[in-house]
Order: structure tokens, then C-alpha cells, then sequence
């Protein structure tokens, strides 16, 4: 039974180890500005919204690091942890330039540009890394994966 991220090259581990933390870095950004007054936002529940993708964050980050550490889980764990974390940086980004926009994300207009300062900047560059190393960390598994169902096969 093919088992989590262990039983991936060193490179791939490595990259996943350095998505959970890009994840953290972006859920720590929004998690911050939820505590700097974000939560008292009325308009399109933003307050919840930045809580969730704190936690959001949080998730995928253990869901990576935990199929790292432990190599009995089964591989689906880290893949849905990397697939997530792509989904999630893609739609908090989406929701970060759009909230920038005369109609804003669900009714809510943040500064412009990459204000709050540095919050802002960190959530871009955590989430833009999430999707980058997550994209990296599933076609490496996949690549991974066929080589070993390749060498199963010839068995």
C-alpha cells in the first residue's frame, strides 16, 4: 500500500514542508488582522471569513507535516492537504484583488495595494507560495506515484 509525502524523494518532502509553512505564514496574516479589528467588520461576515482562513491554514499545514512524520497514514492525506492548499491560497487570492475593487468581496472594500502593511504582503506571498509548492507537491506525487506503480508492474 503506497503510504504519505515519506514515501516521496527529499526534494518533495522538503518543498511540502516549506508549503505548510507558507500556508502558516498566510493564515497568520489573516489571523492577525481578524485580531486588529477585522472581526468587527460588518458587511459579508469578513470578520468570520479571515477566521476561516486562518484555520484554513492551519489545517492544510497539519495535514502536510503530518504525512510527513507519520508514514502510516495513507498518501490521499497529503494530496488532499496540497490540493487544498491550492484551493485555498486561489480563492483567498481572488477574494484579496477583488476586495480591491470599486464592488469589493461581498460588499467589502480593503485599502489599496498592499495595505493593511505588512499583513497584506505576507498573505500574497503565503498564499501565491501555497498554490506554487502545492502545485509542485502533486505532480511530484503523481510522478511518484506512476514511477512506483511502473516498478510494481515489473515485479
Amino acid at each position: 500500500m503506497d503510504h504519505s509525502l515519506v514515501k516521496t524523494g527529499t526534494a518533495t518532502r522538503v518543498l511540502a514542508a516549506v508549503m505548510a509553512a507558507s500556508a502558516l505564514v498566510g493564515g497568520y496574516a489573516h489571523l492577525k488582522l481578524y485580531n486588529d479589528g477585522y472581526k468587527d467588520i460588518p458587511v459579508g461576515n469578513i470578520g468570520r471569513q479571515f477566521l476561516l482562513n486562518a484555520i484554513g491554514a492551519a489545517a492544510i499545514a497539519i495535514g502536510l507535516v503530518l504525512t510527513l512524520v507519520l508514514p502510516v497514514l495513507p498518501a490521499w492525506i497529503g494530496r488532499l492537504a496540497a490540493a487544498g492548499g491550492v484551493v485555498w491560497g486561489a480563492i483567498s487570492l481572488v477574494a484579496f484583488f477583488v476586495a480591491r475593487t470599486s464592488n469589493g468581496w461581498f460588499g467589502f472594500t480593503d485599502q489599496p495595494g498592499l495595505n493593511p502593511s505588512p499583513e497584506a504582503a505576507l498573505a500574497v506571498f503565503g498564499e501565491a507560495a501555497t498554490i506554487a509548492l502545492g502545485i509542485v507537491v502533486l505532480v511530484a506525487g503523481v510522478l511518484s506515484g506512476s514511477a512506483s506503480d511502473r516498478r510494481r508492474r515489473r515485479a
